[in-house]
């Protein structure tokens, strides 16, 4: 049965009396005789009722105090001495004499394109789901209701926290701006009589200031030291913080989610990708009762492992690890939960998994890349070989974050034996006129024997040393017409090629890439070459190109051909 605030009976009985007070006097007048106009009357007053006054709620006694959110994005009026604490997706308050109640203020950025009414349904399903899980026999919805305004109301009691009394739940939450906002207040049963009367109150003072579906109270984590964000869902908070990482938990402690990114001087190599995975694992699979359920390790940029191993103190956990990259930075996960809430906390998984954001995802700011010229360029995985004639080929894409296009940039070539000891070391220069911004390069080098001894290259750092920014836009690149690739006997590939000149201008020069691709669509390597064309080309104009990377290669998947305008000075 819903209970209605003791302030609105207050106003009525104060009204009623009044009425009924007046009618009195009405009836006490229509009644009296008219005096004799000899006799002087002595007036009796009428009887008048004294209203019981209805006692206000303690609560409503207690003194407010204004609270402001972070960055001035919402204010509320919340109990004296009720403490804050950042929550998944707001701020709760808890009463410091009871933190078994609690009202929470909602503030949580949805994910872009979300349909927030279909949110709102889930999330307040996903609620009374867990109560449901906890104590299936003690879930009561007095209410529950999505209006046209597109409001969703639920009050019910229930068992919300497994370790926690039967609790009473109203919360009123909303969409504004792509950012879910509302109220949520919890008490135990036997205390919302008394707790209940502040809901209106706090509803009333709850005022956004500016919904803004970047900015975040509570839920989105930012590491330190600036290498990644991560969305944490509603009810989820920080456990645990680290140098490279965090692991966070949900509020009844079911489940963990933790992500730790480390950044390399270059692109992670498959090898470093198997050894980060086997180190996350540990020794698990010596444990008993190991059960692996799943293993992928066969794609380009992912490892991943699913498994169950019992725990002592709290059963079996169900753990998924997993292995990826972004750019030069090496990014490790783990979720963790017990194998009967995992299909519950699968649309939590999805989303902390998916809001991971690096700081590369974004170029330097201005002031940044003025004072260097190299912020916002970075190198990729180092790809060499020895090739049947001695030499070691290397290669590596090199891309351009910056919001500028750049010209001769120049880097070192480090080669380390296997134990890291510094054998050699060599200089390069792009060779192409313009890197626009967004655009990717290739290094290429080929160190003849002479440089060291090559068999013993067990490791390739290359770092750049400078570029410089240009106004000068890149000519258009040459468009691809037609092809073909042949491995020889010795393993040699050659490439032939018909490109176009898609510029307005005569060629003499091309700058080319080819590309070589295995079977997974993984770049295997690049070479690149200035070369001068047989006859100036005008535009429009086709001209052939023929490159030839030394073997030993087994065999070729796929190739490609790119052609810009290369740096002639």
């Amino acid at each position: 049965m819903r209970k209605i605030p003791l302030l609105f009976p207050l106003f009525l009985l104060l009204a009623l009396t009044t009425l009924l007070a007046g009618c009195g006097d009405l009836a006490a007048f229509l009644s009296t005789p008219t005096p004799a106009p000899t006799s002087t009357p002595t007036p009796t007053p009428a009887p008048t009722s004294t209203p019981t006054p209805t006692p206000i709620p303690a609560i409503l006694k207690t003194p407010l105090q204004e609270y402001k959110a972070a960055k001035d994005l919402f204010s509320i009026q919340i109990p004296e001495g009720w403490q804050a604490f950042d929550d998944g997706g707001g701020v709760r308050f808890q009463d410091a004499q009871d933190p078994y109640v609690s009202l929470t203020a909602f503030y949580f950025p949805l994910p872009r394109g979300i349909d927030s009414q279909a949110f709102l349904q889930q999330e307040g399903e996903r609620a009374l789901s867990r109560a449901k899980l906890n104590d299936p026999s003690s879930l009561q919805v007095i209410e529950k209701e999505l209006g046209d305004d597109g409001r969703l109301k639920i009050e019910a009691v229930g068992k919300f926290f497994e370790d926690q009394p039967l609790q009473h739940l109203l919360t009123e939450t909303w969409v504004e701006n792509g950012v879910l906002l509302g109220l949520s207040l919890m008490a135990p049963e036997e205390k919302w009589p008394h707790i209940a009367p502040i809901w209106p109150v706090v509803r009333e003072s709850y005022q956004v200031l500016q919904p803004d579906p970047n900015a975040v109270v509570g839920m989105a984590y930012v590491h330190p030291g600036g290498l990644f964000t991560v969305t944490a869902p509603l009810y989820w908070g920080v456990s645990y913080e680290d140098y490279d990482g965090v692991l966070l938990e949900d509020m009844q402690g079911l489940a963990q989610f933790g992500v730790s990114v480390q950044e390399l001087d270059h692109y992670p190599t498959p090898k470093e990708m198997d050894e980060a995975l086997t180190g996350l694992l540990g020794d698990a699979p010596q444990a008993a009762g190991y059960l692996e359920l799943e293993k992928i390790d066969d794609q380009p940029n992912l490892r991943s492992i699913r498994f169950e191993v019992p725990s002592d103190e709290d059963g079996i956990f169900r753990t998924e690890l997993r292995v990826f990259s972004d750019r030069n930075l090496l990014i490790t996960t783990s979720f963790s939960a017990p194998p009967h809430d995992w299909d519950f906390f699968a649309p939590d998984y999805k989303l902390l998994l998916e809001s991971i954001e690096t700081r590369g995802d974004a170029p330097p700011d201005e002031k940044t890349q003025d004072e260097d010229p190299l912020a916002g360029i970075e190198v990729g995985v180092p790809m060499f070989y020895l090739d049947r004639n001695g030499r070691l080929q290397v290669s590596a894409p090199i891309r351009n974050f910056r919001t500028r296009n750049i010209t001769r940039l120049t880097a070192s070539i480090k080669l380390y034996d296997a134990n890291g000891k510094f054998l050699a070391a060599e200089s390069w220069r792009m060779l192409q006129q313009v890197l626009e911004k967004g655009g990717t390069t290739y290094l290429y080098l080929a160190l003849p024997p002479q440089t060291t001894d090559l068999k013993k290259v067990a490791a390739i750092k290359i770092q750049l040393i400078d570029a410089k920014d240009t106004r000068r836009e890149p000519y258009p690149a040459w468009r691809y017409q037609t092809g073909q690739a042949t491995v020889n006997d010795k393993g040699d590939v050659a490439i032939r090629a018909v490109m176009s000149n898609a510029g307005d201008k005569v060629q003499k020069y091309v700058f080319v890439i080819a590309l070589l691709y295995d079977e997974h669509g993984n770049l295997i390597f690049a070479r690149t070459e200035r070369m001068r064309l047989r006859y100036a080309t005008p535009p429009g104009q086709e001209a052939d190109v023929k490159i030839v990377i030394p073997g030993p290669f087994e065999k070729l998947t796929t190739f490609d051909v790119i052609g810009e305008r290369p740096l002639l000075d």
